[in-house]
C-alpha cells in the first residue's frame, strides 16, 4: 500500500512546475539535498555543458521522457545531468537500479535502460540484479535524502539558474520544458552550491 501511495504521489508532483527558491527554508532544503547528491554514489552522463543533478527511478516513464528530452542536448555538449538512482516505484526497482549501479559502466548502463524502456508496461530496459550491502545502502539513503527534502517524486531536478548560488528544486517537468529550464544553466557545484559560470 505504501508503494502505491508513493507512486501516485510521484505521478501527481511529476508534472509540478519549475520554482526558484521562495525563502530561505526552501533554500536550505535544496542546498542540502544538493550536497548530499554530490557525495552519493552516483554517475554523470555527458561530457561538457552545465551540470545537473537528477535524482531517478529506473522503472519512472517521467524519467525516461527527461532523459529522451536530455539525449540530445547531452550529445551536443550542452548539458549533463549527475543521475542519483532512487528506488520506490515498482517492486523491480531496487534491483534495476542494483543493476545500473553495479555495472562496469553505470552511464551506459543507464543509456540502455533508458533506450530500452517500456513505456507501456512503465519498466526500463536493464536488467535486475541482486543489490550489494553497498547498493542497498546507497539506494536507501538516495531515497531518505528525497523523502527529507519534502516530497518522494521522479524525476526531481537540482538546477543553477543565472545568478543563484543556491540550486533550485523541480520536482517533475513536463514535456518540452527540459530546454527553458537548462537555457542560461549554471552547473552544480561538488560542494552542492552553484558554480560560478
Amino acid at each position: 500500500m505504501k508503494r502505491l501511495l508513493l507512486l501516485l504521489a510521484s505521478l501527481l508532483l511529476a508534472e509540478a512546475a519549475f520554482a526558484q527558491p521562495g525563502n530561505a527554508a526552501d533554500a536550505a532544503v535544496a542546498a542540502r539535498l544538493a550536497r548530499q547528491a554530490m557525495q552519493s554514489k552516483a554517475f554523470t552522463v555527458g561530457t561538457a555543458g552545465p551540470l545537473i543533478v537528477a535524482f531517478e527511478d529506473p522503472n519512472c516513464r517521467f524519467c525516461n521522457q527527461l532523459s529522451l528530452e536530455s539525449a540530445p542536448l547531452v550529445a551536443a555538449g550542452k548539458l549533463r545531468v549527475r543521475v542519483v538512482l532512487v528506488a520506490f516505484l515498482k517492486p523491480d526497482s531496487e534491483g534495476r537500479a542494483a543493476g545500473i549501479l553495479q555495472s562496469a559502466d553505470p552511464a551506459a548502463a543507464w543509456e540502455r535502460n533508458e533506450a530500452q524502456f517500456n513505456q507501456l508496461a512503465e519498466e526500463g530496459g536493464y536488467p535486475v540484479a541482486q543489490p550489494s550491502f553497498e547498493t542497498d545502502r546507497t539506494l536507501r539513503t538516495n531515497l531518505d535524502d528525497l523523502k527529507a527534502a519534502g516530497q518522494v517524486a521522479t524525476p526531481t531536478l537540482l538546477v543553477c539558474k543565472k545568478g543563484q548560488s543556491t540550486p533550485s528544486l523541480l520536482r517533475g517537468i513536463d514535456k518540452g520544458q527540459l530546454q527553458s529550464v537548462v537555457a542560461g544553466a549554471g552547473s552544480v557545484s561538488a560542494s552542492g552550491g552553484c558554480a560560478a559560470k
